[in-house]
């Protein structure tokens, strides 16, 4: 038997219901049918927006003979009673004074030169929070309502541990810069972050993904986040003066952290690359939507999830993906992981060690006791 389960989820400070499952590509495509549906990449569940006639809209459009609808997390008063209350608080929106304390910590963000992802996540964080304190002033929150916001919001949601990390951290920067105090952050619980082995596709699964796909701009993309390790940012960003055909690399400015970095530019791609940049003629981007206009993450992301349909690859799979796997197939070509952690401009070689633990390398020499036995 199949399980659903949907909870509580709050997302950018307005009440949601999250659809969470084990991967099952018939509930995934029930679900995309939903109106009004959202993916969150960060915390990796379908999302949408709250209200009872919606949960109980949700049951009877999800229930099969197969499936399990869990939604015992709604079944307390008191749970669906703050969702309310907090859903007409944000209609409201926030009062004079917790807008001046978020105005105060958007323009610190930006004086920082945070990127815009991370100044809309950590705004968001911080807004829930003001929120769930509707009653008290920000300079009357002490420890003890923040470790009790952490257990009947944090918790009591069931919001993942990158979320709990993510919004003590915002909550820490926050007093530490508008406020001027510290929070003794040690008495909030901060679990270790999980250790999840990247999804790799193989050599062989890269190049049926390639193929399937027919569009020549399609194509070009996927060839050139796969053959670079590139995030989907970096690639999006690209502009045709960073292809240096002469050189054979392409320029990465600006990638995460701010850094600039330099990487290989594949001999195949590249002669793909001429061929779409004749058809297409980029203004100001490599890839564009509209003339002058970057071309979209969720475009690309479609562009994967076609290819791998047409492909017949059923494993999970997104871009980031494909980064991975450039960096586990040079790891087991033989490539220093020194140099694959300045392709990669990781600031750190533990971030890159990640991938000495997916390397097929490693298990080709070890043998399986199971083999030994006398069957």
């Amino acid at each position: 038997m199949k399980k659903i389960f949907l909870e509580p989820f709050q997302y950018e400070g307005l009440p949601r219901i999250a659809i969470r499952f084990q991967y099952d590509e018939i509930i995934i495509n029930k679900v995309r049918l939903i109106p009004g549906r959202k993916w969150s990449g960060d915390y990796r569940i379908w999302h949408i927006n709250f209200s009872e006639e919606k949960l109980v809209a949700l049951k009877h459009y999800l229930s099969a003979d197969d499936i399990i609808i869990d939604d015992s997390a709604f079944s307390s008063c008191e749970n669906i009673l703050t969702y309310k209350s907090t859903a007409k608080f944000t209609k409201q929106g926030l009062s004079k004074c917790q807008k001046n304390h978020m105005d105060q910590f958007k323009i610190w963000l930006k004086s920082r030169r945070y990127s815009d992802r991370t100044c809309e996540t950590y705004l968001g964080l911080i807004k829930s929070f003001l929120i769930f304190f509707s009653n008290k002033s920000v300079g009357e929150i002490t420890n003890t309502d923040i470790i009790r916001f952490n257990h009947q919001f944090i918790i009591r949601n069931r919001y993942s541990i990158s979320y709990q990390r993510q919004m003590v951290s915002a909550i820490k920067l926050f007093y530490q810069k508008i406020e001027h105090r510290k929070l003794d952050i040690d008495q909030l619980e901060r679990p270790r972050k999980e250790k999840k082995l990247p999804s790799i596709f193989s050599k062989e699964e890269v190049g049926s993904i390639i193929k399937a796909i027919k569009n020549e701009k399609h194509r070009v993309i996927i060839s050139l986040i796969y053959s670079g390790g590139l995030r989907i940012s970096e690639l999006l960003n690209l502009e045709p003066t960073d292809i240096d055909s002469s050189r054979m690399v392409i320029h990465i400015r600006s990638g995460k952290g701010r850094k600039d970095r330099i990487v290989p530019l594949s001999v195949k791609v590249v002669k793909s690359l001429r061929e779409y940049y004749k058809r297409y003629q980029p203004m100001v981007y490599l890839f564009e939507g509209a003339p002058g206009r970057r071309y979209s993450s969720s475009s690309c992301r479609k562009i994967l999830k076609t290819a791998m349909e047409r492909a017949g690859i059923i494993k999970h799979g997104s871009l980031h993906s494909l980064r991975h796997s450039f960096a586990t197939h040079l790891l087991e070509s033989g490539t220093d992981i020194r140099y694959i952690q300045e392709l990669l401009g990781h600031e750190s070689s533990r971030t890159t060690e990640i991938y000495t633990h997916v390397s097929r390398k490693k298990l080709e020499g070890i043998r399986s006791p199971y083999d030994d036995l006398d069957l």
